[in-house]
């Protein structure tokens, strides 16, 4: 008999908002600290004033700065710029983030200095030393979001405290997503043009696993390993989310694919989460590595996919972890004993709550 499992909460709140925070809360300390520098090179003998305008200040710039950098991040400039080599990509966001950070400084002068002789000295003695400052900090912004960009948030972290020089365990939930019949399209389309497909696909759906919280542990070929840490039941459904919105982007750029590659990409995912042993591993070029059964099960699960004919499969321990987002439903299609284990695994798959309950 099938078991049913439909949603009972909403998608999870993006981390999208805790950096806006993070942010402007730095923007206002960086703030301070330079109304108090700035205030000591002058000698204006504002005190405690000099701290609590610097502060504000810090916080205007850095909500209007973060404003203006979602707006160009999320619109054509930033489909544009990251469409980009790394070179050229790196010193045009560079430039966009300079102009960005100028353009708010600018603006709270504007509207914090009501005193026309302090503004207008600002613009003749001020302005070029504050311009070369912002230069200066959007050249470290970008070159550490570049860097988080190549190596991952999480992991940047850890590396710089070290965590990961001795193995440790976490608890994790693993996403495996591969391109079904890649060698086929290789072969029809040559190897460039495949990798070119398959570049972009994994680009279009970028977003969407950062908005859900996941972080890209790796690409294989035509195959990208996704994690999350484990946490509530209702978090732990922006995995479930996350899967349903990258195969909705298979489905809807589908013929788009078709049209610019000639092949629409098709794919078999598999979900498990569990104990993992993760650690550092390498000298001239280190990385965190993965290793236990949850990440083994997880290719199983994928493997099996087409034996079922499905796009998703879960077991069930996972999807006890997980609560499952509307209007999304999983569904129990049968048990297998998966390569390398003794024992059998029940088996779900993802699909719209309406199909499931149609077919029940």
């Amino acid at each position: 008999m099938r078991r049913i499992i439909v949603a009972t909460g909403g998608t999870p709140m993006s981390r999208i908002t805790s950096t806006i925070l993070i942010v402007i809360v730095l923007g206002g300390v960086m703030g301070a600290l330079y109304g108090v520098f700035i205030d000591q090179l002058q000698d204006h003998g504002y005190g405690a004033l000099a701290l609590v305008r610097g502060g504000i200040r810090g916080v205007a710039v850095a909500s209007v700065a973060v404003a203006l950098e979602l707006w160009v991040s999320t619109g054509i400039v930033g489909r544009w710029l990251r469409r980009l080599s790394f070179a050229p990509s790196l010193a045009m966001r560079i430039v966009v983030t300079t102009v960005i950070l100028f353009t708010a400084l600018s603006g709270s002068h504007l509207v914090l200095i009501r005193d026309p002789d302090v503004y207008a000295n600002w613009l003749k003695h001020g302005l070029p030393r504050d311009f070369l400052i912002v230069m200066g900090v959007a050249m470290l912004i970008q070159v550490l979001l570049t860097a988080r960009r190549l190596i991952g948030g999480r992991t940047l972290r850890n590396f710089v405290l070290g965590r990961y020089k001795r193995p440790t365990h976490e608890q994790r939930i693993f996403v495996l997503a591969d391109m079904v019949g890649s060698t086929g399209m290789a072969e029809q389309l040559g190897d460039e043009s495949a990798l070119a497909l398959i570049a972009r696909f994994f680009l279009d759906i970028d977003p969407s696993i950062h908005r859900h919280g996941g972080e890209i542990h790796a690409y294989v070929g035509d195959e990208v390993v996704i994690s999350w840490p484990r946490d509530s039941a209702e978090r732990n459904g922006r995995v479930l989310a996350c899967v349903a919105e990258i195969l909705d982007i298979a489905q809807t750029r589908g013929a788009h694919y078709q049209e610019r590659y000639g092949v629409a990409p098709n794919l078999r995912i598999g979900i498990s989460g569990g104990h993992v042993a993760v650690g550092e591993c390498g000298w001239e070029k280190p990385q965190v590595i993965y290793i236990g059964d949850t990440i083994n099960r997880a290719k199983r699960l994928q493997e099996a996919c087409k034996v079922y004919g499905t796009a998703v499969l879960i077991d069930d321990q996972t999807a006890g972890l997980m609560t499952v987002p509307k209007p999304l439903a999983l569904s129990e299609i049968g048990e297998e004993t998966l390569r390398g284990h003794s024992h059998t695994t029940r088996l779900l798959t993802l699909r719209p709550s309406a199909q499931v309950e149609s077919a029940a």
